[in-house]
């Protein structure tokens, strides 16, 4: 499928309704603000696309929105993403096609007709009707057209009409009828003899014009008229002619072409919207308005594949499809969103003088003057000669239009353009308030003064400092102030001289409760001054000189992306979140961003272009052009379904398909490359149709959106699954979710028939174990008999062992109140040695305070009384007995400890068997050092000598050596 790019094909569809200028760029002599929507976007579809004859004679369209074209290959069938042929029996070409109020599909070719059905697989078939006929009935030669009416269906060809119902059919001779159609229920057809109706009823023709009222012209099309009772005639030569049924009168209408124009209309409609469609033999498409009356149209119009339209159908979307001597065309006339300019990056836009001004990165387009017209406009831009390369903004100040620009600041007035000397490098014009005619021109490194005097602006001086790009600014409610944001350097505050000649006040934010000084904007919403960041917006608060987090707004944007523009209209407020477009009312907090998906990730950063028409209208600049966007589209939900239109897999390297209508199909366990394939038919743009899909039981949620049409499993464990797609355009519309329930049989071993056999099996096992248990029973019977005899004497044996095991136990019994002693005796011993220890730290202590005591004591008799104190204390501190003491209750517990050391290391001295005792109780050297009053740093040491008398490695324990050596 090609997609035009947008380019100015057909202006269409609106209506001009001019209302006050409001919004961004207003002054006070605003002019009217058009309505305006652009040119809708053409697809065309190509013999590549859909591997065909590119001849198209017939359309029509089924319920579910499948398309089905007749081509001389046969009918081609497109579903929004994929293409299918079915042929006729004799392969000949499909000149008609129909979808009956009844659901069915007809089609009629040479000798031929009957209808295309769809199996529950998903593929379409070719059923003739051709045996409802007798066999002389059965040369008909070109089944031309096919008709829903009165309850039959009828196929013309030149020679007779075949009307079908209730599955019997019946012929009516024809007298060369080239032409018919079906208006109001009421069948009318044409031949030599002027235009007639046909009653199914009682089979009467009633002859309504003879072809001297139209001049004897060929009949291209019959259309429903403006009032109810009239019908259109339409000419090939290009005439047309009014009949009115009550009257029975008829009246010339137009003439559309030349009397030396050798164009030739070839088909036509009538829209639902009441416009007139006309297919051309050279002229591709004609668009007539409600009165018959053509609507002018630039060359631009024409740009379908082909020159010749052979037929035009309207879909149920709205949608205009010419089908092409070479092709097929669908206009989108029904999408909300159209083309008005392109091929530019666009920075800003404004209307002016009933004119459309585009800043761009090219320079700066205006449009021609936009013309009320009930219908259509059409808009050609051209470049303004002079101000080449990049444009930033333009505004309207005092009836003159002012343009930033790279190269200075400019005032344009048509084509005339002035440059105001001595700027450059220009982002920006704001007023100043509280001075009137006075103008900031923000630049790239600072702000200029520019007045208005004398019907003419001029630069006063450069604002002293304050030298930063000065692009996002605004001015405060306090007076003479501004807030200025730099992308990467934070936000300035800045105060003003009263004549705004100087900077006398500057505050610089990096922070001070901002996130970080990067990616911050400021705008005015609802009379608040609010800072959007990467985490949020924020105002600022005097009180505590920060800022603070906008609840309000934060609640509806959240805090994770960046909303980099703000602005308000009327009742809604515009914004660009990170990449997209979008607005919310006043009285909701839901953000509109569906219809503007695919401007997504097109915005100029910093410069995005959101320009509001009215409430239902909206102009937005992109990086690749200017878009008009028509926001009452409204989408219906309930009528666009997501189809899964095949499901098949790989088995035994064979494709197989799956039945689309079953409840719940069961794929083999071996299957691979399980392919869903959908589309959504229905939606009104299918320019691009995005699809997100979920396997239950696989997929935790649903996917990203894509463009694919199609989901593929290499392989999946047995199991029941449901398979969930649903689909959406680019303008916000959604397709109702479609689900396939299927399962993945087990593996041979897991089935149900596996598992009959293996209940068997058991069954089999059960029985025979049985027999064998009785047979066993026997056996043992006899073996027991014999074996009570040594059972006896066993007995005998075991009550001597049972004696035995109680005289044993009776010892374990003893060794365990021994073992329990021991153990008590050692907690015994280890309160000792601990109450010993805090005894002689708490001497220590009193002796070292009996010192400081004595140094403040003057008494001489008190200073000898504490040296006595101190003097005893140290005498028992001294003495040795509680080692002596201990050493004996720690033989007592442990009689062959010391015995054991001395056995293997004879040449330990007293000491080291003391340090050996303590450190088997697994005393700390804190608590050691007390009990041989000796430093902490003499056990250390004490410690390390009896570590190599008792020859030990470094990594290994003392304690656990100690305690290995004697339990």
């Amino acid at each position: 499928m090609h997609i035009k790019h947008w380019k100015v094909v057909l202006f269409g569809f609106m209506i001009l309704l001019f209302v006050p200028l409001f919004g961004q760029k207003n002054d006070e002599n605003a002019t009217a603000r058009a309505e305006i929507k652009g040119t809708p976007r053409i697809i065309h579809y190509t013999r590549k696309d859909f591997s065909g004859d590119p001849q198209i004679w017939a359309m029509c369209q089924d319920n579910d929105g499948i398309m089905y074209f007749g081509n001389n290959d046969g009918t081609l069938i497109f579903d929004g993403a994929r293409w299918q042929t079915v042929n006729l029996p004799n392969n000949s070409s499909v000149r008609s096609l129909l979808h009956s109020t009844d659901g069915h599909v007809y089609a009629g070719g040479f000798n031929e007709f009957g209808r295309i059905e769809r199996d529950e697989y998903g593929d379409y078939s070719y059923q003739s009707l051709m045996d409802q006929l007798s066999p002389e009935d059965r040369n008909l030669e070109n089944i031309w057209a096919i008709h829903d009416v009165q309850n039959h269906i009828v196929f013309r060809s030149l020679s007779r009409l075949v009307a079908i119902s209730n599955n019997k059919a019946f012929t009516i001779p024809s007298t060369g009828f080239y032409y018919s159609a079906v208006i109001n229920d009421k069948l009318y057809l044409v031949n030599d003899e002027g235009v007639k109706t046909l009653d199914l009823k009682t089979l009467s023709f009633e002859s309504l014009i003879i072809p001297a009222q139209y001049d004897h012209a060929t009949i291209a099309a019959i259309a429903a008229g403006p009032a109810e009772d009239q019908i259109i005639l339409f000419t090939r030569p290009g005439a047309s002619y009014s009949f009115d049924n009550l009257t029975k009168s008829i009246r010339h209408f137009k003439n559309y072409f030349t009397e030396t124009s050798n164009n030739q209309i070839l088909s036509a409609i009538k829209s639902s919207a009441g416009n007139y469609y006309l297919g051309t033999l050279s002229s591709q498409i004609m668009v007539l308005d409600e009165s018959g009356d053509p609507v002018p149209l630039t060359e631009s119009f024409m740009e379908l594949q082909d020159h010749t339209v052979l037929n035009l159908f309207e879909s149920s979307e709205g949608n205009i499809w010419a089908l092409l001597n070479n092709g097929i065309d669908c206009i989108n006339i029904s999408s909300p969103i159209s083309v008005l300019f392109e091929n530019a990056s666009v920075f800003d836009v404004m209307i002016r003088g009933g004119k459309i001004y585009a800043a761009t990165n090219q320079g700066v387009f205006v449009s021609q003057r936009i013309v009320q017209n009930p219908h259509f406009a059409s808009l050609e831009f051209r470049k303004i000669p002079g101000l080449e390369g990049q444009a930033w903004s333009l505004q309207s100040f005092h009836g003159q239009i002012l343009c930033s620009h790279n190269g200075g600041l400019f005032v344009i007035d048509d084509d005339d353009i002035l440059k105001i000397e001595g700027l450059a490098g220009v982002w920006k014009v704001i007023p100043v308030r509280g001075k009137e005619n006075h103008y900031f021109v923000c630049t790239y490194t600072g702000i200029h003064m520019l007045r208005f005097e004398g019907g003419k602006f001029e630069i006063l001086y450069r604002v002293d400092g304050f030298n930063e790009s000065s692009r996002d600014i605004i001015q405060s409610d306090e007076e003479n102030t501004f807030w200025v944001c730099h992308g990467y350097k934070g936000v300035f505050k800045l105060q003003f001289d009263r004549n705004f000649e100087h900077v006398v006040g500057l505050e610089h934010f990096r922070e001070k409760g901002l996130p970080s000084p990067f990616s911050i904007n400021v705008f005015r919403w609802k009379d608040h001054i609010v800072f959007t960041t990467n985490q949020g917006i924020y105002t600022f608060n005097e009180a505590t000189n920060q800022f603070d987090p906008m609840t309000e707004l934060n609640e509806r944007f959240g805090t994770e992306v960046n909303v980099r523009k703000l602005l308000q209209y009327e009742d809604k407020t515009w914004f660009i979140q990170d990449d997209e477009a979008g607005f919310f009312e006043d009285d909701s907090k839901k953000l509109q961003k569906g219809l503007f998906l695919e401007l997504k990730g097109t915005f100029n950063r910093g410069m995005e272009s959101i320009l509001p028409i009215n409430t239902s209208n909206v102009l937005i600049g992109t990086t690749t052009g200017l878009y008009a966007y028509d926001l009452s589209f409204q989408q219906h939900a309930d009528t666009k379904k997501t189809l899964i239109t095949e499901v098949h897999y790989q088995y035994n390297n064979e494709r197989i398909k799956r039945s689309l209508k079953g409840s719940s199909e069961e794929i083999p366990h071996s299957a691979s490359d399980i392919r869903f394939e959908f589309s959504a038919p229905k939606l009104k743009d299918q320019t691009q149709v995005q699809y997100s899909h979920q396997m239950e039981g696989i997929d935790e949620d649903w996917s990203n959106w894509s463009a694919d049409p199609f989901r593929i499993y290499s392989q999946l464990f047995p199991g029941r699954y449901t398979f969930k797609v649903k689909a959406r355009s680019m303008i916000g519309e959604t397709a109702s979710e479609a689900t396939y329930r299927f399962s993945i049989a087990p593996v041979w071993y897991m089935t149900h028939l596996a598992l009959g056999m293996y209940a068997f099996m058991l069954l089999l096992i059960i029985v025979g174990s049985r027999k064998l248990v009785k047979k066993k029973i026997v056996v043992e019977k006899e073996k027991t008999r014999e074996e009570e005899k040594k059972k006896r004497t066993v007995l005998e044996l075991e009550l001597d062992q049972m004696r035995l095991e109680r005289e044993k136990e009776r010892i374990e019994r003893d060794k365990k109140i021994l073992e329990e002693d021991v153990i008590f005796k050692s907690k015994e011993l280890a309160n000792y040695t601990m109450l010993l220890v805090k005894k002689r730290e708490l001497l220590t202590d009193l002796r070292e305070d009996l010192k400081e005591l004595k140094e403040v004591v003057k008494n001489e008799r008190s200073r000898n009384m504490l040296r006595n104190l101190i003097r005893k204390i140290g005498i028992n501190l001294n003495n040795e007995e509680h080692i002596h003491v201990f050493e004996a209750n720690f033989e007592r517990v442990h009689d062959d400890f010391f015995q054991e050391l001395k056995t293997y290391f004879p040449d330990l001295t007293s000491k080291e068997l003391r340090l050996c005792a303590l450190v088997k109780m697994n005393l700390t050297n804190k608590e050691i050092a007390p009990i041989l009053n000796i430093s902490l740093r003499g056990v250390e040491t004490a410690r390390y000598r009896l570590r190599k008398r008792l020859s030990l490695d470094h990594e290994e324990n003392m304690v656990e050596f100690l305690e290995k050596l004697s339990p």
